[in-house]
This record gives C-alpha cells, structure tokens and sequence, in this order.
C-alpha cells in the first residue's frame, strides 16, 4: 500500500527500492507498480523512484554492459548487486554523483560486507564495494559525456 505520511530516512527508502528492483532482478518478472505498492510500504516519492528505474532501465543496463569484461554480462553479477548499481544509476539523474556513489558503496558494504571468516571480511567487502565504486564512477562519466554530445548535437 501507498504510505503518503509516513517519514522515513533516505537509506530506509534506498533499502526498499533496492528490494524492489532485487526481486525484479532476481525472479526476471515485469514491474507492476500496483502490486509493488500493495507488497512494500512504499510512500509516493519511492514509487516516483520505481517508475524512474523502469524508465531508465534498459539505457543504463546498456551503458553497464559496456564497462564489463567481454566474458561479463550484467546478468552474471549478483541479482542483489545489480539492483545496487541499477538504483543508484537512477538516482545519478536527480541526485549528486558523490552522495549516490556513497550510499551505494555502504549499502555494498551492509550487504557484503559480513562473511563467516572475520579474517576474510576485509578483503570480501574491499571486492565489491571497489566493483561497485568503479562501475559507478565510469557509469556516471559516460552519461555525462553522453549529455554533452547531445547538447552540442543541438
């Protein structure tokens, strides 16, 4: 259901799109913002943001695909990290690059940080948010220059 007044921090709405877009991700079904409202506690803002995701979803899986390895594809990245990466090359259109590069190297962190072997957490958490930290920063610039040729198309 549609939460209008309920107040929440801006991790707590990354953290439940990140949900929405995992489960999309990971069971490969067609968004439905209807049931996505009825299943999550979603205010209006989350689902301005949803709606944002599924309007730029294929133009960023694109630009993704051409940073990774020839051997790579997107789909062969975890489905909960890909919905890392989607949600903040989203937000890249309406948010600074810095706090969305931030939120999503924690949120990396949060999630992969936490391996069994307290020795191996270090370089387990380095591995992904350095994955993320750089699929980011090479995402972002090529939007960027991906804007410029079309303002001096114009």
């Amino acid at each position: 259901m549609l939460i209008e007044n309920k107040k929440k921090s801006r991790r707590e709405q990354r953290l439940q799109n990140i949900a929405v877009i995992y489960k999309h991700e990971l069971l490969n079904y067609d968004y439905n913002i209807s049931e996505i409202a009825q299943e999550y506690d979603l205010n209006k803002e989350q689902i301005d943001h949803i709606l944002s995701v599924i309007k730029w979803d294929n133009f960023n899986k694109k630009v993704l695909n051409k940073f990774l390895n020839t051997d790579w594809t997107l789909e062969r990245i975890s489905p909960l990290l890909r919905a890392i990466i989607l949600n903040a090359c989203t937000e890249f259109h309406t948010l600074n690059p810095r706090i969305v590069i931030n939120e999503a190297i924690e949120i990396t962190k949060y999630y992969f940080g936490k391996p069994n072997e307290l020795e191996n957490a270090k370089q387990n958490e380095e591995k992904y948010y350095k994955f993320v930290n750089g699929v980011l920063e090479n995402f972002y610039k090529a939007i960027i220059s991906i804007e410029a040729k079309t303002i001096n198309a114009k």
